[in-house]
């Protein structure tokens, strides 16, 4: 059975990814028009890290939608699990010196 801190860092840290990657993941479906706009630019770079390889797929190939909607999907879950265990981590501490 899961701790209520191990609860409280798999809710966060699925809420932050889900932001993150998903703020990256529109940004690289709007590159180009009709969706393109300067808060495009914005987005790419704030979530750079998880956006580079889906931006160069979609720069190779324009209609790679689908292609680049599972990279992101394994980015989100790649990037759930370091936020998880950087939480659980941090909530574990705090349960500790309390």
């Amino acid at each position: 059975m899961k701790s209520d801190s191990e609860k409280r860092a798999l809710k966060n840290a699925f809420l932050i990814s889900l932001g993150y990657v998903g703020l990256g993941t529109v940004s690289v479906l709007c590159v180009y028009p009709p969706y393109y706009g300067d808060w495009v630019l914005i987005g790419l770079l704030v979530t750079f890290p998880v956006s580079i390889l889906s931006f160069g797929i979609m720069h190779a190939e324009a209609d790679a939608y689908n292609i680049v909607l599972f990279v992101q999907f394994i980015i989100f879950l790649f990037c759930w699990l370091l936020a998880f265990r950087y939480l659980r981590k941090k909530y574990n501490n705090e349960n500790v010196e309390d």
